[in-house]
């Protein structure tokens, strides 16, 4: 997770499984993503907490019965020590209620699934970092899910449309329904498609969303704005202009890269470093006085031969230093 915030983290289901003990694999990968990322270990036991204490929110049978209890004490005119211990009682059970009102607004608004997915059990898919994931949704829908990406879908689709949310890098085979469109929500754009296969690459805090279409149709809209691919076609939204540029792909390397293989063309460091971060798992600091612009491919090599490759051909020596990658002008 890139630039994690507790908003962030009370939102992620996987985080909530690591927090509450609930799925063994969740619990692995948390624990050695704060490993991995120790300058974060504080607002991880914040979020923990908060998610902690979330669970302990009494029922609404409860609360009634201590309501009545309150008014009980209030209309004996107990001592005002037992009146203090109730009222505290009811201010603990107000603060909870309120923390979980405000984790489904975050919810809500972090992953906007729409209405008709609601009415069924959503399933969160988390991607590790260095990890591909097959995911078979009900309607036979194929989707490969790269690192880091999360994948939010309901267990069966119901209602007229099919709709699924990600957060990160996908490659679909959607089945053909012609009278149940299948819907992609991303963090900026919104994808409709009938039937077809394409790759996603919408990570929240990249600078562009890209959308390249293999076969059939796909059509893209951000707000009233539309635009309709065809076989061949990519779709390039830059998030700082807010603007669209439709362009042709190279299938064949489209495709390597839900594979692992990273092409680069003339990319900046904090592209580099987004991948590696991705691919490898490392940790990788902001670096905006490194200036350089590489064309190459990184394939399945071990990450001390990316590193030398990057030193050989760059102005920079690259290196890896308790899984922080260290770069130092040559």
């Amino acid at each position: 997770m890139e630039q994690p915030t507790l908003e962030k983290l009370i939102c992620n289901e996987s985080f909530i499984n690591y927090c509450l003990q609930a799925r063994l694999e969740d619990m692995e990968y948390w624990k050695q993503w704060v490993e991995a990322n120790p300058q974060h270990r504080q607002l991880v036991e914040d979020a923990k907490g908060l998610v902690q204490l979330m669970q302990m929110v009494p029922s609404q049978a409860q609360v009634a019965e201590e309501r009545v209890r309150l008014q009980a004490f209030i209309n004996k005119n107990v001592t005002p020590v037992h009146r203090l211990r109730n009222y505290r009682w009811i201010g603990y059970t107000a603060a909870s209620l309120l923390l979980v009102s405000m984790g489904f607004l975050f919810l809500k608004r972090q992953l906007p699934i729409a209405e008709n997915a609601t009415q069924t059990e959503l399933v969160s898919q988390l991607v590790p970092t260095g990890k591909y994931m097959n995911v078979l949704l009900s309607d036979s829908t194929k989707v490969k899910l790269g690192p880091t990406s999360t994948l939010r879908y309901p267990k069966h689709f119901n209602g007229d449309k099919r709709i699924v949310s990600l957060n990160g890098e996908g490659y679909f085979e959607v089945t053909h329904n012609i009278h149940k469109p299948f819907i992609i929500q991303t963090p900026d754009l919104e994808i409709k498609v009938l039937g077809t296969s394409f790759n996603v690459h919408a990570f929240e805090n990249d600078e562009l969303s890209k959308i390249a279409l293999f076969t059939g149709k796909v059509e893209v809209s951000k707000g009233t704005k539309r635009l309709r691919l065809s076989p061949g076609q990519a779709i390039v939204y830059h998030k700082d202009k807010a603007t669209f540029a439709v362009e042709s792909f190279d299938i064949a390397k489209e495709k390597e890269n839900m594979t692992g293989v990273l092409h680069f063309e003339k990319a900046t460091f904090s592209e580099i470093a987004k991948q590696l971060n991705r691919k490898y798992g490392i940790i990788v600091q902001d670096r905006p006085d490194i200036e350089l612009m590489y064309s190459g491919t990184i394939g399945h090599e071990p990450l001390e031969m990316v590193l030398e490759k990057l030193s050989l051909t760059t102005g920079y020596q690259f290196s890896i230093e308790s899984n922080t990658l260290i770069v130092r002008k040559k």
